[in-house]
């Protein structure tokens, strides 16, 4: 009985989701910005506890804010004036965020899934935005800053 226990410990240790905390800085020479232009030094802080996510990220001088629940429910928040409504759940280790957001009066659809490396070192984040002209692809990836504790 002992051993089953373990086994089954062991695996929801395996599948446990990742916690996304910390400071992260972007990488630009790892990440693919597809047709959109490259953007200049992005620094997202991430706090991540029990079934909420919170992010402060600076771009340029721009501050976006914006917190998730992570059990499927829908969030809304402001960023850029914009206001957008996401749907963030766990699928295994990846964080999924579904978006929808208008720009300039086009109506986006954004899906960003959020992967942590093995060593929780690196994050990465795989988006799709589908728009009025058509589908873009896009990595983000991101180093974690070890010395913010």
């Amino acid at each position: 009985m002992r051993i089953v226990l373990s086994l089954f410990a062991a695996a929801g240790f395996l599948f446990a989701e990742p916690n996304l905390s910390g400071t992260w800085k972007l990488n630009h020479e790892k990440s693919d910005f597809g047709r959109a232009p490259r953007p200049g030094t992005v620094v997202t802080k991430i706090r991540q506890q029990g079934g909420e996510l919170a992010a402060h990220s600076t771009s340029n001088g721009r501050v976006s804010e914006y917190r998730w629940t992570l059990d499927g429910k829908e969030s809304i928040n402001v960023i850029g004036g914009n206001e957008v409504k996401a749907v963030a759940a766990w699928r295994g280790p990846i964080l999924q965020v579904r978006s929808k957001t208008s720009m300039q009066g086009s109506a986006l659809a954004i899906t960003d899934q959020y992967s942590l490396s093995a060593d929780g070192r690196e994050m990465t984040i795989f988006r799709t935005i589908a728009g009025p002209q058509g589908e873009i692809e896009q990595r983000y990836v991101y180093d974690k800053d070890l010395s913010d504790k």
